[in-house]
């Protein structure tokens, strides 16, 4: 049964697992989802302190945490929630004990891995940014001095969106996937962290990157040594001129070709870590 996958085992597994990962972590999970209520509480209760206690809705015109407050903590506190969770929810796995007992559960190895993955990179990701944005619209809902939600500031402006220069091109109309690819990258990551190193799995995984990142500048100092930049820059320049009509294809299709490579290649290396795992 190691590898095989039987439809019906694995929804039940499937369900158990969830069933697991709330009863865990539901606290972690909530905590992080319901930042904007307990940013906005402690804003304005830090506002009611200064003002003395005073209820007088004129001393609160501005108080409220506004739009561009509110986007750059969910950027924040999404990055972290993505770093933290995989290893809080899977990283028992390298334990002698938990990792034992996870073994031996009646499904295949391939049933938990599929059963992980789809809770690491879809189910947990959804559910927190679709808590966290729906909080962050209840607070813009109560009180209309902090402006437009980032949900409805998103459908509006994409915020996930980047110009280029003059011509103001918006290729990530695409910024859901954009966004999709992203926190997918940074869960299968910190997915795979957790299942290699035993302690301290963040800091580890951050530390690996950092080290992964001076061995690629280094080839990349090499690689720019050999050639003439002068005359690479030309050939981009006059291929992005010639191409300045389809600038938002092209970057769509090589973001969507290097996020299909990295969580691929995450995956299959973390399939073989949970295939081969040992206590």
């Amino acid at each position: 049964m190691n590898n095989t996958f039987n439809f019906k085992r694995f929804g039940k597994y499937l369900g158990y697992d969830l069933k697991s990962v709330w009863k865990e972590q539901r606290i972690f999970l909530l905590t992080y989802a319901l930042i904007p209520v307990i940013m906005y509480v402690t804003v304005m209760f830090f506002a009611l302190v200064g003002h003395g206690f005073s209820f007088n809705a004129s001393d609160f015109s501005g108080a409220s945490p506004g739009l561009a407050s509110r986007v750059s903590v969910f950027t924040i506190v999404s990055l972290i929630f993505l770093m933290f969770f995989p290893s809080r929810t899977y990283g028992f796995v390298t334990d002698k004990a938990k990792g034992s007992a996870w073994i031996q559960m009646p499904a295949s190895r391939l049933e938990k891995f599929t059963s992980m993955m789809l809770t690491c990179l879809v189910i947990i990701p959804a559910a927190f940014f679709c808590a966290y944005l729906l909080s962050d619209a209840v607070i813009c809902l109560i009180d209309k001095s902090c402006g437009s939600s980032i949900l409805s500031e998103w459908n509006s402006h994409d915020l996930a969106g980047i110009d280029v220069s003059d011509d103001s091109i918006s290729f990530a109309g695409n910024g859901f996937w954009f966004l999709a690819g992203s926190i997918m990258q940074v869960v299968s990551i910190f997915l795979l962290g957790a299942l290699i190193f035993k302690k301290n799995k963040v800091a580890k995984t951050i530390l690996a990157l950092f080290a992964l990142s001076l061995v690629l500048s280094a080839f990349l100092g090499i690689f720019f040594s050999t050639i003439n930049v002068d005359v690479m820059s030309e050939r981009l320049s006059a291929w992005a001129s010639e191409q300045s009509g389809n600038i938002k294809f092209w970057v769509s299709l090589w973001s969507s070709i290097e996020f299909a490579i990295v969580v691929i290649g995450l995956g299959v290396w973390s399939w073989f870590r949970v295939k081969n795992i040992q206590h």
